[in-house]
């Protein structure tokens, strides 16, 4: 395979992440890859420009974040952020990208299912690197392309999405396999009936699964509500009175419309401490009380750290009670975004890269919460999730195992307007909600909000840019999915499997390196 033809199935590959029709590429569009990996010398080359094809496409959106005016840029230096977060972030994902058909090429064998396996364990073992450091970015996963395709990401509760982009893996690598052996021996191999067969039963068991789920529990009036104010907005002098006015009517005219127990505002929709700012923590309480709702709101939370001798601020989901109290027990958003809401080697970036230094929209880093904190209402326990921590699916799973019955989700992408970002964002949701067998309860600032099914269903929805708020009903469950017992097993099998592969490799390579000094 040619350097172009790998390049151009890159792009293809990341069409369904743009547009979500074009999902069943994904399943032949990586062939070229895993062929170059297992017939060519250069096997990391041909990967790292499969890479720079797949994310340099998918992470066009950042062109989006232009003339990043919300964070005091002008807009020469709003350009150059703009490329240097575009192609730093592609061309890092693609020299990890380049990995897989790398150590491929290393342990390929003569034995085809050795190899395809081989393959797709090494994919799942890349993309679980990706959720790895601050540096890990898990937003490209294979899974994602597929949030639409109900039957396909049902696999997802088993072994997590890991084991979907393992099934879409093997399958590509099975077709690799089919087509080397077809050009050397004229015959169709066993590895493409393979891949037909693992299509078929990954497709029927989530049609099985989607037929025989039934919803039997009591069920709970919801609303999601999406105020639509930008980013350059949101941050206005006036921003939190103005803010706390939209919102409250917004909850007002949801709740009288179908009697909501539940309401989730957005991420920071309060840009100050709505539990300690006395006016603002009781007009969200005397709201609760005339709603008859818990309040989920998004905003900021502040701390004493006596070792610092410092108030240490998060980012927050705090509840308020229909009997006027606030919840003790906060939500602190746990994987916080890199540059944006903390400096990672601050010496380093603030010496080389001081642009990037300056994204910080606040005077200090925002400090990480350690739990899951559940919080408990009349109707069952609610795990949270903040914005960054949606695609990051240990995070719900620890919620989950914590005994969350239900998820809300609370965002803010108003960033990235009404682009291929905010779809994939609301797909890592999909796929949170599958695993975890929860619903999750999406409220976005500027869109999306959707309320998804444990089944990976978007029951209701209001898209980007619109003001307004989604009703519906919801249930808390305490019905528990294999993946949320197993966790990312596929992860460790993955790793012994190469592990296995990689000793065979080297007995190999003794064995033949033994043979040639006996027979001298």
């Amino acid at each position: 395979m040619s350097y172009l033809v790998v390049f151009i199935s890159g792009i293809i590959t990341a069409l369904p992440l743009i547009v979500s029709e074009a999902a069943p590429v994904v399943w032949f569009s990586l062939i070229p890859l895993f062929v170059s990996a297992m017939t060519k010398k250069s096997a990391y080359r041909h990967g790292l420009v499969f890479g720079l094809g797949y994310y340099g496409v998918m992470y066009h959106w950042f062109v989006y974040l232009y003339p990043f005016d919300f964070a005091g840029f002008n807009k020469v230096q709003a350009v150059f952020l703009i490329a240097l977060c575009w192609g730093g972030l592609a061309l890092l994902q693609s020299v990890g990208t380049a990995f897989v058909p790398f150590l491929l090429k290393k342990l390929k064998t003569k034995n085809s299912f050795v190899n395809v396996f081989c393959s797709a364990s090494l994919w799942a073992l890349f993309e679980w690197l990706q959720t790895q450091t601050w540096l890990g970015v898990p937003w490209g996963r294979l899974a994602v392309t597929q949030y639409k395709v109900l039957p396909v990401i049902q696999s997802a509760s088993l072994l997590g999405s890991l084991f979907t982009g393992f099934i879409i893996a093997l399958v590509n690598a099975c077709c690799a396999d089919a087509y080397i052996r077809l050009k050397e021996t004229g015959k169709l191999e066993k590895t493409a009936f393979a891949a037909a067969a693992v299509v078929l039963l990954n497709f029927g068991y989530g049609v099985v699964a989607l037929n025989l789920r039934s919803e039997t529990r009591e069920t709970v009036d919801v609303a999601l509500i999406q105020g639509n104010i930008a980013s350059g907005d949101k941050w206005a002098d006036d921003s939190v009175e103005r803010s706390l006015d939209l919102y409250s009517s917004l909850t007002e005219e949801a709740c009288e419309e179908n009697g909501a127990k539940l309401v989730v505002w957005p991420e920071t929709v309060i840009t100050t401490s709505a539990r300690q700012n006395q006016i603002i923590s009781a007009a969200i309480s005397d709201l609760a009380e005339e709603t008859g709702a818990v309040i989920f709101v998004g905003t900021f939370d502040k701390i004493f750290n006596d070792k610092t001798d410092k108030y240490d601020t998060y980012n927050a989901i705090a509840a308020f009670y229909p009997d006027g109290t606030v919840g003790e027990n906060p939500y602190y958003k746990r994987h916080l975004v890199p540059f944006g809401e903390y400096l990672p080697m601050p010496g380093l970036f603030k010496t080389l890269v001081p642009a990037l230094a300056d994204m910080n929209l606040f005077d200090s880093d925002l400090t990480p919460g350690e739990d899951a904190a559940i919080m408990e209402t009349e109707y069952g326990d609610v795990g949270a999730l903040v914005c960054f921590d949606s695609i990051y699916e240990e995070l719900t799973l620890s919620s989950v195992r914590e005994g969350a019955q239900i998820i809300v989700l609370s965002t803010n992408d108003s960033w990235y307007r009404d682009s291929a970002a905010v779809y994939q964002h609301n797909g890592h949701a999909v796929l949170r909600a599958v695993e975890s067998g929860r619903y999750v309860l999406r409220a976005a600032n500027t869109g999306i909000s959707s309320i998804i099914a444990p089944d990976g269903r978007i029951i209701s929805s209001l898209g980007p840019l619109k003001e307004g708020f989604v009703t519906g009903k919801a249930a808390f469950s305490d019905e528990r999915t294999v993946y949320s017992y197993v966790g990312n097993l596929i992860v460790w099998l993955s790793a012994a499997y190469v592990a296995v592969c990689a000793v065979f490799k080297v007995r190999s390579s003794f064995l033949k390196i033994h043979n040639r000094q006996v027979s001298k």
